[in-house]
């Protein structure tokens, strides 16, 4: 079994474009983290642990590059079921916090919504590439989406809406990556468009209105033409029931937050107020690092996970986060880049499925630190304190990595 797994390259090598904001965004974790921590106990500084984390992530880098890609193919659906299983044991451990998220056996504990999301996306790249010319079948279509939507459904019920939603960050551009009809992307976004425009009658007329148009024009077959209008009309209708069934009472708060930020301004709103008042602070260059006042006075709550991105606001300024933002492009620039060039589809597909993951988590923790997104509770890739987050992400740096091998 080793050898299925493990290979021995003739040699590594290492992608720059890659590995060199990965590591910015690891020194800007470690400055603003001293900054922030205040316990001098190396067991509860944040520092400390981010910078063994930071150690482990270098080690497990090394290991993948030594790793044999060609067993996550032969593998994928597997490992698939295998964590479709692990997905429903959570529900059944006990609950910590009103959620039940990990699967715990005496001192050891272990979330699997986390690896979940590139278990997903090697049985998605599996099963697109194996169906490369088939792809344009609706039922095809579906079962991707099944793929996608059944450990979705079962993270959502722990409830863990921020982690669930990923799924369906990567699974459009991977379908678009395929080659697939874009009017097949265009019915797989409608139900979404459907749901939102539903709470406003003048908006769901127009939309519909459009969508008839669309239908009509764009798609060749009746029955699927029939079954766009029936499946949107349907969610369209269901809308209520979903908010007033499906979603807690702090998913509905912070979505109405969102709507209303001037309402409840101590309570639902706090965390976006303060978000939004370090980050206006900080003007142009910021305070310095451990001088911002809303995060060494502890206004701003989650300042190490959730809302890291507002410290640097506050700390580092406009150019700090400007700074992020371009090292974040020549991130993910530099992995589409080396997507198209892998001659092997499963891995190329992998690969955008990756980085797509990242990509969600930059724009929706950014979103909801200035009130474009509800609070959701996602981190900041490399730079958000966290050892399961990190380690996944490294991973998926090293998988990247290690793909480009295959030029």
């Amino acid at each position: 079994m080793i050898r299925k797994i493990f290979q021995y390259p003739d040699s590594i090598v290492i992608r720059w474009g890659i590995l060199v904001p990965v590591i910015a965004f690891s020194i800007i974790s470690l400055m603003v983290l001293n900054g922030t921590s205040s316990s001098e106990n190396i067991v509860y500084n944040n520092f400390y642990k981010q910078f063994i984390i930071i150690l482990i992530s270098l080690v497990l880098f090394i290991i993948v590059q030594y790793m044999r890609m060609q067993f996550f193919y032969e593998y994928a659906y597997h490992i698939y079921i295998l964590f479709i299983i692990l997905l429903v044991l959570v529900l059944f451990m006990p609950k910590i916090g009103g959620a039940s998220r990990w699967i715990q056996i005496g001192p050891l504990s272990f979330q699997p919504s986390e690896s979940a999301k590139l278990v997903v996306i090697f049985a998605l790249s599996k099963f697109i590439t194996d169906n490369k010319d088939k792809m344009h079948e609706v039922k095809l279509l579906l079962i991707s989406y099944f793929i996608v939507f059944f450990p979705f459904l079962l993270i959502f019920m722990q409830p863990d809406f921020g982690t669930a939603i990923i799924f369906f960050s990567f699974i459009l551009p991977m379908l678009f990556w395929s080659g697939i009809n874009s009017i097949y992307i265009f019915l797989s976004i409608s139900p979404i468009i459907s749901v939102i425009s539903s709470f406003n009658l003048y908006f769901f007329s127009i939309w519909m209105t459009v969508l008839f148009i669309v239908s009509f024009y764009m798609i060749n077959e009746v029955r699927v033409k029939i079954l766009n209008i029936i499946i949107n009309i349907f969610f369209g209708v269901i809308s209520p029931i979903i908010w007033d069934s499906l979603l807690f009472p702090h998913q509905q708060q912070r979505i109405l937050s969102l709507l209303n930020p001037m309402e409840n301004a101590t309570g639902a709103n706090y965390q976006v107020n303060q978000s939004m008042i370090a980050i206006g602070s900080g003007g142009w260059f910021g305070k310095g690092i451990g001088e911002g006042t809303q995060t060494q006075l502890r206004f701003l709550p989650e300042q190490n996970t959730d809302f890291i991105i507002s410290v640097i606001g506050e700390e580092l300024g406009f150019l700090g986060i400007a700074f992020i933002l371009t090292a974040f492009f020549i991130l993910i620039y530099s992995s589409i880049k080396i997507a198209s060039k892998i001659s092997n589809r499963f891995f190329s597909l992998s690969i955008v499925g990756m980085i797509f993951i990242i990509f969600f988590h930059v724009v929706i923790n950014m979103g909801m630190a200035i009130r474009i997104f509800p609070v959701t509770g996602l981190p900041l890739p490399f730079i958000s304190y966290g050892g399961s987050f990190f380690l996944m992400c490294i991973f998926i740096i090293s998988m990247i990595n290690k793909s480009s091998y295959n030029y």
